[in-house]
């Protein structure tokens, strides 16, 4: 079971951003509307949600992901090409058009940095460093860095009167409820959706991985949260749903 203060206080206007299963967010509608910039921690072979969240409104966009480089790609069309001989005879093709839209949306539409994002100490690039670069206020955050999101938790806080909103995901729950507890209940921003990452669970039958979404001042459409929204999708479709359980609700 979570803690309370992980189940929103109430419901709001929520879009999906995106796309499909795995890699879309549920997104409160006004924090699209005051962003004019949006930082995006963590790409890999999906940056749709980049690509909605422009067609929505154009603002910068600045993106880090360092693993995207060296044999990332050899690995990926590898893959692609060996799952012929599976009957996947489209797969090339498809892998082609990925990259040729991966290097086109970053030259044309938004900048991708090579950068790994971590705390000043370890030699990544932090927050503040990400913040000085992009023009624009207020910021959109969007994090899924694979655990080093705990790395930055306190700049985030430190810069909340920067940000119109964010949707992050939180890895390796169980072994940071009180982390997340403290950062929400510090945290300018106000939580408007969580939602369970249903390709793994812990002992205890929690998800091993939540996304949650924030917005500054949201409205309430609504006095009590619906979860699941009806908007979520399983990150994973060939996998069970999740349900997530909260303490004292």
């Amino acid at each position: 079971m979570f803690p309370s203060n992980f189940k929103p206080q109430g419901e709001f206007n929520l879009l999906r951003i995106g796309g499909d299963n795995d890699g879309g967010y549920l997104v409160e509608s006004a924090s699209i509307e005051k962003t004019k910039a949006l930082i995006s921690m963590g790409i890999g072979k999906n940056w749709q949600f980049e690509e909605d969240f422009i067609s929505n409104k154009a603002i910068e966009i600045h993106a880090y992901d360092h693993t995207v480089r060296g044999s990332f790609w050899p690995k990926f069309f590898i893959k692609r090409f060996l799952s012929v001989l599976i009957g996947r005879f489209s797969a090339p093709y498809n892998a082609v058009t990925t990259y040729k839209n991966f290097l086109s949306f970053f030259k044309d539409r938004a900048v991708l940095f090579f950068e790994k994002i971590g705390s000043e100490e370890d030699g990544a690039t932090n927050l503040n460093k990400t913040i000085k670069r992009i023009k624009g206020e207020p910021i959109f955050l969007k994090i899924d860095i694979e655990g080093y999101e705990y790395e930055i938790l306190d700049e985030i806080i430190v810069n909340s009167a920067l940000l119109s909103g964010m949707v992050i995901e939180f890895h390796k729950v169980s072994e940071h409820i009180d982390e997340i507890k403290s950062f929400i209940d510090a945290f300018e921003l106000e939580l408007v959706h969580i939602h369970p990452n249903n390709n793994r669970i812990d002992e205890q039958g929690n998800p091993r991985a939540i996304e949650m979404s924030f917005a500054r001042e949201p409205k309430k459409i609504s006095q009590t949260a619906n979860l699941p929204h009806p908007l979520d999708q399983l990150n994973v479709p060939r996998k069970e749903t999740v349900n997530l359980r909260f303490i004292n609700s």
